[in-house]
């Protein structure tokens, strides 16, 4: 037999008005999904537009990462185990079936290229993929059928769109094994189709008749699958690629500002119905595969709190389905936004890119407003508008943590080439401000020209931000812009991570451009020029906790660990560490909120850390600092928490020999 013609028939039996109603079908349950999508678009676009002049190679590229090279799945061993084959089978065999469809078309006029070489390499490479989704469709139903994991959202629809695609799968392969039979297809062509050639002697003496039984079963079921994509978490195949293209340029954390100018003619602050989201946010609702992966990574449903960033994404969702969403007061309650550390873990682990702590915050806004925020967190907000700092201690007090190492101010030191935000927590709290004596006591060791704004310096307005008090983080924004601009700032080094975040990221709307570092960074750039000296021997144990902040929002996990490396510490890593971190529990305004120890986070991240045995647990943020020191202490006498930039002097002044 020539090569040439080794080839395949695909309509066996099939009469042309069956092959009218196939198609019938199929474009039918295109057009109900078309249509269903269509509504579902009419909802989102009650939202509010969004501007975003980025060029379409960057939106391709967003889609391209977190869509179609899924570079979240594998974060989570089992889910990328049966995902991945998955996804990647599935899309093989899309495109073969598209690739089949065009030979039958272009066959009409004379033109077959389903044959040969290309009629071999597709059998194989279909077989293939089509066992990888038959071993994902396996893996998924265990998952779903076997372990029920209690954050997986287990609607039926999920289940069935699961079955009708592994017997598809099924069909398919028993569809290509009768039609070895049937069409009586030489050996040397049957070997390629290598699955269908395994099983075609249990289908030895099958009729046209039954063949054709086989092919109308697999096509309903297409059909049948066709319309599961507008039902249950099956959507984010259409809908994923769709929210990752039109994402807005959405810096981790950074909510929009409130309009001041609106505000001040009577508009709204914050969010209090679904039309105030934007259209995208909207969209990114119905994208929500129910997966749980930002239940299980958030700090706050794992202590028992009533928030759980999944079922806000799906309470949200439901409201808009039933035109409910006018006042989402009775959507989701105030324990639940102000549950929130805005750690950022769930938008983290979401594979279709929801960012929960955004619409949080926008949410947190309007309540705030309306004064549902009580309590602790409201009397930080007061002492933080009275005197500028959350401790509510008097301004004249910022720089009595230097007392004695001749810190100079920028007034004393106006050339100064690397201004050191010392931060309310180095100013105010006593471990704070050990770490910010430490600090600077390095910098000088370093010969770095430095300075601070001592009694100028104002709180940053993170927790202001996070807690929804927007109006007031613009004013400290603005007033500690002008004083730095008047400075003619041009380097920042802050030892908080949240003062950080906030500089870095959203000073810039208000006139602040600078660059910002964490002390972490700064130190680890001085060790390394040389200028911070190592000991010549290793030192203690530590481990090293990662700050939600700096990690996970900031992506910065790389710098702490040379700095305490170029130091001869000796790392242990936790079990969650860098962009996986646990959340201390304090981000979000929840530092300065009162919970019972059953409900810190701080300490189930203290048994974590503990648990590696070793003699230290560094940190590189004065609110973890208190909250992992708090919960630390109360389980172990012996292990110490101190700052890295703690550590990093103790082995310069005494280094282990």
């Amino acid at each position: 037999m020539d090569w040439s013609e080794y080839t395949r028939n695909t309509y066996i039996g099939i009469s042309s008005l069956e092959k009218a109603l196939f198609y019938i079908l199929i474009f039918s349950s295109i057009g109900y999904v078309a249509l269903w999508y269509r509504g579902r678009a009419r909802l989102w676009k009650q939202g509010q537009a969004v501007s975003d002049d980025r060029p379409w190679h960057k939106r391709f590229r967003t889609m391209r990462r977190f869509s179609l090279e899924q570079r979240k799945l594998p974060r989570h061993k089992f889910g990328g185990l049966f995902h991945i084959p998955m996804y990647i089978g599935f899309i093989v065999l899309f495109i073969g079936t598209t690739l089949l469809f065009i030979n039958e078309t272009t066959e009409r006029v004379g033109f077959k290229f389903h044959k040969g070489l290309y009629f071999a390499v597709y059998e194989v490479t279909l077989d293939l993929f089509g066992l990888g989704v038959l071993f994902g469709c396996l893996l998924a139903l265990y998952r779903r059928i076997v372990q029920k994991p209690p954050s997986l959202s287990r609607a039926p629809a999920d289940l069935v769109s699961v079955l009708l695609l592994f017997v598809i799968v099924l069909t398919g392969y028993a569809l290509e094994s009768a039609r070895i039979v049937v069409d009586s297809t030489p050996p040397q062509v049957a070997a390629w189709s290598f699955v269908g050639n395994a099983f075609a002697p249990a289908f030895m003496g099958l009729s046209v008749d039954g063949y054709g039984v086989i092919w109308w079963i697999h096509a309903v079921l297409i059909a049948a699958w066709i319309v599961s994509l507008a039902f249950g978490r099956t959507r984010h195949i259409l809908l994923a690629p769709v929210v990752a293209y039109f994402k807005p340029a959405i810096q981790a954390n950074v909510p929009p500002n409130v309009d001041i100018e609106q505000v001040e003619q009577g508009g709204a602050i914050g969010v209090n119905a679904l039309s105030q989201f934007s259209r995208w946010h909207l969209m990114s609702l119905d994208a929500c595969m129910g997966c749980g992966r930002c239940e299980r990574a958030c700090p706050a449903t794992a202590t028992g709190k009533t928030l759980n960033p999944k079922l806000i994404v799906e309470k949200l969702r439901d409201a808009m389905t039933k035109g409910s969403g006018d006042d989402l007061t009775h959507v989701i309650s105030d324990d639940e936004l102000f549950a929130c550390t805005t750690c950022g873990a769930c938008r983290e682990e979401c594979p279709v890119l929801i960012e929960h702590p955004i619409m949080i915050m926008e949410m947190r806004r309007h309540r705030v407003t309306e004064g549902n925020l009580r309590g602790t967190p409201a009397g930080a907000l007061q002492r933080i508008g009275s005197q500028g700092n959350p401790w509510g201690l008097p301004p004249a007090d910022r720089a009595k943590w230097a007392d004695g190492l001749d810190i100079p101010t920028v007034a004393e030191n106006p050339n100064f080439d690397i201004l050191f935000w010392v931060g309310c927590a180095g100013a105010y709290d006593p471990r704070g401000q050990q770490t910010a004596r430490a600090i600077a006591t390095l910098l000088t060791k370093a010969g770095v020209n430095f300075a601070v704004l001592g009694p100028k310096e104002k709180c940053t307005g993170d927790t202001p931000r996070r807690l929804g008090e927007d109006l007031l983080f613009q004013d400290l924004a603005m007033q500690n812009v002008e004083t730095l601009n008047a400075a003619k700032v041009k380097r920042i080094v802050a030892m908080c991570p949240h003062c950080m975040h906030t500089i870095k990221n959203e000073f810039g709307a208000f006139g602040g451009q600078y660059e910002v570092l964490h002390h972490t960074q700064l130190l680890a750039e001085l060790i390394e020029q040389g200028k911070l000296p190592a000991p010549q021997d290793g030192g203690k144990t530590i481990t090293y906790h990662d700050p939600c902040y700096l990690a996970r929002v900031n992506g910065i996990h790389a710098a702490p660990r040379r700095a305490l490396s170029g130091m001869k510490l000796n790392i242990i890593e936790a079990p969650r560490s860098k962009d996986k971190t646990f959340c201390c529990g304090a981000g979000g305004g929840r530092m300065w909120t009162e919970e019972p120890p059953s409900q810190r986070p701080g300490v189930q991240r203290a048994d974590e850390l503990l648990a590696t045995n070793a003699e230290t647990v560094a940190v590189g943020c004065p609110f973890c600092m208190i909250m992992i020191s708090d919960s630390v202490k109360a389980k172990s006498e012996t292990t110490q928490v101190k700052d890295i930039a703690e550590l990093i002097l103790e082995q310069i002044e005494t280094p282990v020999r």
